[in-house]
């Protein structure tokens, strides 16, 4: 049940088809919440998370092409469901458990989410309050020139967040299994 003064947020399924590099398919499903009917001040607070700059991406790459040092894109698909909520945000049940609603819950039940969901209007903020702290616990330290620029104290990692993709360089490729 919604307490008073708080909202459910409707959700949808999102099933995809994706063709692998080989022709094969494979299907796919993922549950987003309808972050469009979120209030903002209401349901949400700021929702703002640092881009990366692309003057510093292109440093990089011109760093990394001139120097010879290996440069790694990764992308973290889970990266706006892993962050826990820092307000309450309630979800209406996903469709296609209408068993369930019959059998074991009632039409008032819904979803308190816990953490992030695709579709929240705060998730990428949530996702950059995440990883901050543990890139810097790592020993990594944000540029004062672009925020989303992380240096290693020895300068032989650097590591640049956009969104939810990471774009890696290491001056010292045969260094690698020391991160």
């Amino acid at each position: 049940m919604v307490p008073d003064g708080m909202k459910q947020i409707g959700c949808k399924w999102d099933f995809l088809v994706k063709t692998n590099p080989d022709g094969t398919q494979r299907f796919k499903a993922r549950l987003a919440i309808k972050g469009y009917e979120q209030v903002p001040w209401i349901d949400f607070g700021a929702t703002f998370a640092p881009v990366a700059k692309l003057v510093s991406l292109r440093l990089l790459v011109a760093l990394s092409a001139l120097n010879g040092w290996e440069m790694h894109h990764m992308d973290v698909p889970t990266a706006f469901l892993n962050p826990a909520i820092d307000n309450d945000v309630y979800m209406q049940l996903p469709e296609g458990i209408e068993w369930l609603k019959s059998t074991k819950l009632n039409s008032s039940t819904v979803c308190k989410l816990n953490k992030a969901l695709y579709g929240l209007k705060q998730a990428p903020r949530l996702w950059c309050d995440t990883i901050d702290p543990q890139l810097q616990t790592m020993g990594l330290e944000r540029s004062k020139n672009d925020s989303n620029l992380y240096i290693a104290k020895d300068f032989d990692l650097l590591l640049l967040l956009y969104v939810d993709d990471i774009v890696t360089i290491l001056s010292s490729p045969g260094d690698t299994c020391s991160r």
